[in-house]
C-alpha cells in the first residue's frame, strides 16, 4: 500500500496544516529521482520530500534531508523559479495520486510574477514532477519528458499545456448510498478486484481491506469501516511490522495482516518517513552486497587468470634440468665437437634408456662457449623457477584473503558492516575509485606492506592489528618465517617460504628483522631486538583481541631500523 490514493489524501492534509503560507528556502537533490524542499513557516522549518521513484514514489515531510548529491539542470531550474516563493496552495487532484503545489513566485519588480505549480505524480515507472505556469497550464520542465514515441495517451513537455492522465469512469467513494452500492455489485462476484474497478480511491490494499472485514460483517458495513478513515481526522497512522521487516505504512488498521505488528505515529508523514527509511536500508545493503559480490567475483577471476598464466611459466621453468643436462653432455664430449657446427647428436647418459639427444649449437662459438651458454640458460631458468614459486605463493596468500572476505561478506547483516567491507575493498583494489589525497593513495597498497628481500623472498609487514591478524590466520603457513619487535609494540613481518626451504638466508632475515624494528613503537631507537621463528610456533591468543599471540622457539636478532626503500611497496 504504503503510497496509495488514502495515504495521498490523509498526506495533503498533513501538508495544508504545515506548509501553506510557508516560503521556499531551498530545494536539494537527493538522487535522480528525489528532491527535499526547505520550508520555513512561522519561523518553523520543515523538508518535503519529493520523489518520482519508479518503486518508491511519494511525497510526506521528513525530519532532516540525507546527503544529496550534484544538483541537475531540474533542481537547478526549479530553485530558480520557486526560491522564495509562497505556498499558497496544496491539494489532491481528484482521487489520482497527483498533488498539486501552487506557489506565489517573489520579485522585487512592482508586478509580481505569475503563480507556478509542482505537479507530482505517483504512478510507478510512469511517475514525475512538473512544473507549470499556474495561469495558463503551460508546462515550464518537468523531470521527464514524454513524448509522443513514448506515450500515445499524453506529451510531457516543456511548452505543452498541462493534461491530466487518462481518466477511467468509476464512483466517487464520498458520495456512494448503499443502494448504489448494492447495484453495483449486483450481478457480480464481489472480490477485491471488483471493488478497485468499480471505486475510485481504493488501491488493492484497500479493496482487500473491505474483503478481508466483510468476512465477519456485510459487505457495506465492511465498506463504510474503511470509508470512515478516508476523513483525515480519523486516521491512524501506522508501520506494519513483520518480525524485523517492514511491511506498509497505513492510515487505519489492516486485518489482512493478522502477523504484523503496528507500530503508531503521531502522523502519516512520519509513519511513510519510517517505512521508506527501512525500505531504503534493505535495498542500501542488497544493492551494496551484490556490488561487492561481483567485485569478488571478479577478482577471483583475476587470480585464477594470474595462476593459470605463472603455472605456464612454471612448466617452463622446470625445464631448467635439460639446459644442464645438455652443457654437461657437450662438455663430456668437447674432443668429439667442433666450432661451426650447428647440432650434435649424443648419448644422454643422464637417462635410463641412454637415448640419443640432438643438441642445438651455435656455430659461431667454441664447444666451451656453447656448454656455458647452455650453463646460463639453466641458472637463469633454476632463478625463474624459484621467483614464480614465490609468485604463486603469493598468489595463494590472496586467494584465501578473498575466501575470508566471502565469507565475511555472506555473513555481514548491517550496513555499517558491508561499508567497512567495501572500505577494505577500495583499499585492496577490487573496486577502483576516484581518490582525491596522498593519504587516500597510500590506502590503496592493500591490507598489509609488501617487500622483496634481496634474495627474492616476499615479505609481508602488517599496518595494523587487524592487518596483523589477517597476515598469520590467512597469510602465514606453517614453514614461512614470523618477525615480530620483541616485546615492543609493532607490526608482525611474514617471510613467505612456498618452497619450505628448511633456513632462511640471512641476508632476507636481516632486511625482514630490519622492518619490524623500522614499524614498531623502537624505530627511533639505534638497536632494537626482534624475535623470529617459523609460523607454526606463533598461536593467537585466547579472546578477540587482534594482533596478540603467543611464541616459542624464538631467536633473536638486534638489527638497527632501516627505513623502507622506495622501490618497494
Amino acid at each position: 500500500m504504503s503510497f496509495d490514493s488514502l495515504t495521498l489524501r490523509i498526506v495533503t492534509h498533513e501538508l495544508n496544516q504545515s506548509l501553506v503560507g510557508g516560503s521556499i528556502r531551498h530545494i536539494e537533490q537527493v538522487n535522480p529521482t528525489t528532491f527535499s524542499v526547505k520550508i520555513v513557516q512561522k519561523n518553523q522549518t520543515h523538508w518535503l520530500t519529493i520523489s518520482a521513484h519508479s518503486v518508491h514514489a511519494r511525497a510526506h515531510l521528513i525530519q532532516k534531508p540525507p546527503a544529496g548529491q550534484k544538483q541537475s539542470y531540474f533542481a537547478d531550474f526549479l530553485s530558480t523559479h520557486l526560491k522564495h516563493g509562497k505556498i499558497i496552495n496544496i491539494q489532491q487532484l481528484g482521487w489520482d495520486r497527483i498533488l498539486k503545489i501552487t506557489i506565489q513566485p517573489v520579485s522585487d519588480e512592482p508586478i509580481q510574477p505569475p503563480q507556478k505549480a509542482i505537479i507530482a505524480e505517483f504512478m510507478g515507472k510512469h511517475s514525475n514532477i512538473i512544473l507549470i505556469d499556474a495561469t495558463d497550464d503551460k508546462i515550464l520542465e518537468c523531470l521527464k519528458h514524454i513524448d509522443e514515441t513514448m506515450s500515445r495517451y499524453r506529451e510531457v513537455l516543456p511548452g505543452e499545456t498541462y493534461a491530466l492522465p487518462p481518466q477511467q469512469e468509476k464512483h466517487n467513494p464520498l458520495s456512494l448510498d448503499k443502494n448504489t452500492f448494492s447495484e453495483l455489485f449486483l450481478n457480480t462476484d464481489v472480490n477485491w478486484k471488483s471493488l478497485f474497478n468499480k471505486i475510485d480511491g481504493l488501491s488493492p490494499t484497500i479493496a482487500k481491506e473491505i474483503v478481508s472485514r466483510a468476512e465477519e460483517n456485510n459487505l457495506w458495513n465492511a465498506y463504510n469501516q474503511v470509508l470512515a478513515f478516508f476523513d483525515p481526522e480519523n486516521a491512524v497512522p501506522q508501520l506494519l511490522i513483520d518480525g524485523s521487516e517492514p511491511v506498509t505504512a497505513s492510515p487505519l488498521p489492516l486485518t489482512q495482516f493478522p502477523a504484523t505488528v503496528p507500530q503508531s505515529y503521531a502522523s502519516m508523514s512520519e509513519a511513510l518517513a519510517a517505512y521508506f527509511d527501512a525500505i531504503t536500508h534493505k535495498e542500501n545493503i542488497a544493492s551494496t552486497k551484490q556490488k561487492l559480490k561481483q567485485a569478488l567475483e571478479k577478482q577471483k577471476n583475476l587470480l585464477k587468470r594470474k595462476e593459470k598464466g605463472l603455472q605456464t611459466d612454471l612448466d617452463k621453468a622446470e625445464k631448467a634440468d635439460e639446459y644442464r643436462i645438455q652443457g654437461e653432455l657437450i662438455l663430456t664430449n668437447l674432443h668429439n665437437i667442433s666450432r661451426g657446427q650447428e647440432q650434435i647428436e649424443l648419448q644422454n647418459y643422464y637417462n635410463e634408456e641412454m637415448e640419443n639427444i640432438t643438441i642445438i649449437l651455435n656455430p659461431k662459438q667454441t664447444p666451451s662457449e656453447n656448454a656455458q651458454a647452455y650453463f646460463k640458460k639453466y641458472t637463469k631458468a633454476k632463478r625463474g623457477f624459484s621467483q614464480i614459486k614465490q609468485r604463486l605463493g603469493e598468489l595463494e596468500a590472496e586467494k584465501q584473503v578473498v575466501n575470508n572476505y566471502e565469507l565475511k561478506l555472506e555473513s555481514a547483516k548491517s550496513l555499517e558492516d558491508i561499508n567497512k567491507l567495501q572500505e577494505l575493498f577500495i583499499e585492496n583494489g577490487y573496486i577502483k575509485t576516484q581518490l582525491r589525497n596522498k593519504k587516500q593513495q597510500e590506502t590503496t597498497e592493500g591490507p598489509y606492506r609488501k617487500y622483496v628481500s634481496k634474495n627474492g623472498f616476499h615479505i609481508y609487514v602488517g599496518r595494523n592489528s587487524q592487518s596483523n591478524d589477517m597476515l598469520l590466520r590467512e597469510i602465514a603457513k606453517p614453514r614461512d618465517m614470523w618477525l615480530h619487535a620483541k616485546q615492543i609494540h609493532g607490526s608482525h613481518v611474514i617471510i613467505r617460504n612456498p618452497e619450505n626451504r628448511p633456513d632462511i638466508p640471512m641476508p632476507t632475515l636481516l632486511q625482514a628483522a630490519q622492518l619490524a624494528a623500522y614499524y614498531s613503537k623502537a624505530h627511533h631507537s639505534s638497536y632494537v631486538p626482534v624475535d623470529y621463528t617459523w609460523a607454526r610456533y606463533v598461536v593467537k591468543r585466547k579472546g578477540n583481541v587482534a594482533g596478540y599471540v603467543h611464541y616459542t622457539h624464538e631467536k633473536t636478532l638486534y638489527v638497527e631500523p632501516a627505513v623502507p626503500p622506495k622501490n618497494n611497496k
